[in-house]
Order: C-alpha cells, then sequence, then structure tokens
C-alpha cells in the first residue's frame, strides 16, 4: 500500500467510525421519542466512502407538526459529529421507491 493509500484507509477509517457513532446516537434518540427510522442507502449497503452521507428514512405517515420533530431529533443528533445526513420521510415516496430503499439494507 503506497502513502496514499495509506492516508484513503485511514480517512475512511476515520469517517466510518464517525458514521457509525452518528447512526447509533441519532437511532436511539429517534426510539426514545418513539419514532422509527431507519438507515439506507450507502450505509446500509455497506458502501459508504470518505465523503458519503449518511441517509436516513422516517417510517411510517407523519403529519407536519411529527415532521418538524423528527427533522430537529435528526439535526440536533447529528450536528456533534459533523455528519451530512439526507433525511427521506415514507409517506412521501411511492412503493416502487420505498422498496428499493428498504432493499439496501439486504
Amino acid at each position: 500500500m503506497n502513502r496514499m493509500e495509506h492516508l484513503n484507509a485511514r480517512a475512511y477509517a476515520k469517517r466510518h467510525a464517525e458514521a457509525s457513532q452518528a447512526v447509533a446516537h441519532v437511532l436511539h434518540a429517534a426510539q426514545s421519542q418513539g419514532f422509527d427510522l431507519t438507515v439506507i442507502g450507502s450505509f446500509a449497503r455497506g458502501d459508504f466512502r470518505a465523503h458519503s452521507d449518511v441517509d436516513l428514512l422516517a417510517r411510517g405517515a407523519h403529519d407536519r407538526k411529527s415532521r418538524i420533530v423528527i427533522e430537529r431529533l435528526v439535526a440536533e443528533s447529528m450536528r456533534p459529529f459533523a455528519m451530512p445526513y439526507d433525511l427521506i420521510f415514507e409517506d412521501d415516496l411511492t412503493e416502487d421507491r420505498l422498496r428499493e430503499f428498504l432493499n439496501d439494507g439486504l
């Protein structure tokens, strides 16, 4: 492994560890508030990279008020880790798109 590959591997390992902590934190926070979040995307598939973000799916139907609560909870949970994320609400998706997202973690 050359020097650049070594540096890239270290950056990836650090970023993956930070993402793992952020995911654990946000999932715990959501569960404690009674919300069901699922990790989707590259982190769920196992192809997360040094510049990836974390994709989260808010399961179930949510009214405007609960969406605001979830958005705030996720933002506050992810902020300490400086981890970029995407938050997607299940009730905004077609059945096909939802199935595609849920297959990410398989």
